[in-house]
């Protein structure tokens, strides 16, 4: 019963932070945006200026690497905006998760000694809190900032995928306005694209840059930014097309994305036909794994005993570095037949 009163004491103090942030974060957006714009402005200028020797340095890798992160993963992507609301809201979750545990644990009459989660269970002592508390917050307080940059990473990887299919719809709508100037093609290529597609943020970002660039290296690094967003052979072909057609004014455009079009259907169509072909041997390593593992561990559990097989797992150290690597093989094989599962759309 006291367990479950000092959950319920951590849940109320993540409630109490949550209803703060919520009061506040009217107050702070109009000076999140600002900083954020002109934060985005100084390194656009000195990218522009300087060339990617800047961007290079250590102390703007991490800058570069979220953004980089969000402008694919986040749907409503604002070019340094995004990357400072995610750092305060990461920074939030930290401080307060570590303070709400550490507040938690110190109201506590001992401290909580962890045996045998199947067993023993969470006892209590009547020692003095140790004095030092604060790890095992600090250490929870971690995991928990960490989940926001583990789903935008997940995010990133699987609209990566899908980017390189919705590509195609791109080129074929971009095919239809040819005799317009690039950044027109991409704007009304971006309108004509369905609200689901992970290409209508960028593509218009990447409009906004070939209209309103100041050098060709400001122009070449919002290009290869998009293209490496999908990192595909085709991605890179039609930005560079599209770099070709602005510095050179050439007429051929549309045969140009007409050919990339048909190339990339007749892709579509080989991994399509493959995928068809090795859709059993995929099932199997999404589920054939996870099937074998329970039935194998119902099986030892029926023949030894919950209590002697627990023992065995648990306790040992050959159970549990046993248990290591079958959880680490399950997430590899599973991580592998995802991506089996849609790859992108590539030579390769």
């Amino acid at each position: 019963m006291e367990l479950l009163f000092y959950v319920l004491q951590i849940a109320f103090h993540l409630l109490i932070a949550g209803g703060l942030w919520l009061l506040v974060k009217p107050f702070i957006e109009r000076h999140l945006r600002q900083l954020g714009q002109k934060i985005d402005q100084r390194m656009s200028l000195r990218i522009s200026l300087f060339g990617q020797k800047v961007s290079n340095k250590q102390r703007r890798w991490l800058y570069r690497h979220l953004d980089d992160l969000l402008y694919f993963a986040q749907r409503k992507y604002e070019p340094g905006i995004s990357v400072m609301r995610f750092s305060i809201r990461t920074l939030l979750v930290f401080i307060t998760v570590f303070l709400s545990g550490l507040l938690t644990l110190r109201e506590l009459p001992g401290h909580l000694s962890f045996s045998n989660p199947f067993l023993e269970g969470i006892n209590f002592d009547n020692q003095l809190p140790v004095q030092g508390s604060w790890r095992f917050p600090l250490f929870v307080a971690v995991i928990a900032a960490s989940i926001p940059y583990l789903r935008t990473r997940y995010l990133f990887a699987q609209r990566k995928v899908h980017g390189s299919y919705d590509l195609l719809d791109v080129i074929k709508i971009a095919t239809k306005f040819t005799h317009l100037s690039v950044d027109s093609i991409l704007s009304k290529t971006a309108d004509f694209l369905t609200e689901e597609s992970v290409l209508k943020t960028p593509l218009r970002l990447l409009g906004a840059a070939f209209a309103n660039y100041s050098n060709e290296r400001e122009l070449t690094l919002e290009a290869e930014r998009f293209a490496g967003a999908i990192g595909t052979t085709f991605a890179v072909e039609f930005v560079s097309d599209l770099l070709y057609f602005e510095k050179e004014g050439t007429r051929y455009l549309k045969n140009t994305l007409m050919m990339l079009s048909r190339s990339m259907e007749q892709q579509r169509e080989t991994i399509l036909t493959v995928k068809a072909g090795s859709r059993d041997a995929i099932s199997l390593g999404l589920y054939g794994n996870l099937v074998v593992l329970v039935s194998s561990v119902g099986t030892f559990i029926y023949m030894l005993k919950p209590d002697v097989y627990f023992k065995l797992q648990f306790q040992t150290t050959v159970g549990l570095t046993f248990l290591m690597i079958i959880i680490s093989g399950l997430f590899i094989s599973f991580m592998i037949s995802t991506i089996l599962a849609r790859p992108k759309l590539d030579y390769h």
